[in-house]
């Protein structure tokens, strides 16, 4: 392994796919808290307490995902194994919100899209422990 810098090309392209997937899913909520007037919380309101729902869950998993990924891109591990993770947590993260905000947050898409992002964290914890190990 190489002392030099790595730029994470790759995760940061998936970085700027999920920054802009964050903003329809924060207007989502907002728009929602002006039409309820609930500044706070979710007032009790179904809709609210969903669409926050659908943006938590969207800020509490990638910010660390893109960390990870760029740690196992800066390796030195091969480009399509960043393009593979980085796709799967794509397709993870599109589908999770599709379910919330589309069909209420029921049906199997939630679970589908929970899956992915799972497996992307096991792989990528499993990869970043190797390449410590092998280094």
């Amino acid at each position: 392994m190489s002392n030099e810098f790595i730029f994470p090309a790759i995760t940061s392209l998936f970085a700027g796919i999920f920054a802009l997937m964050l903003v329809p899913l924060t207007l989502q909520v907002g728009l929602k808290r002006i039409g309820t007037k609930v500044m706070f919380g979710d007032g009790g309101d179904e809709d609210l307490a969903r669409r926050r729902a659908a943006q938590s869950n969207f800020t509490q998993y990638v910010p660390f995902v893109i960390v990870l990924l760029a740690l196992v891109e800066m390796s030195g591990l091969p480009s399509a194994f960043v393009w593979a993770i980085g796709g799967l947590m794509l397709l993870g993260r599109l589908s999770h919100a599709y379910c919330f905000l589309a069909q209420d947050g029921k049906g199997n898409l939630r679970a589908l899209g929970m899956m992915p992002t799972m497996l992307s964290f096991l792989i990528l914890g499993g990869a970043l422990i190797y390449v410590f190990v092998a280094a």
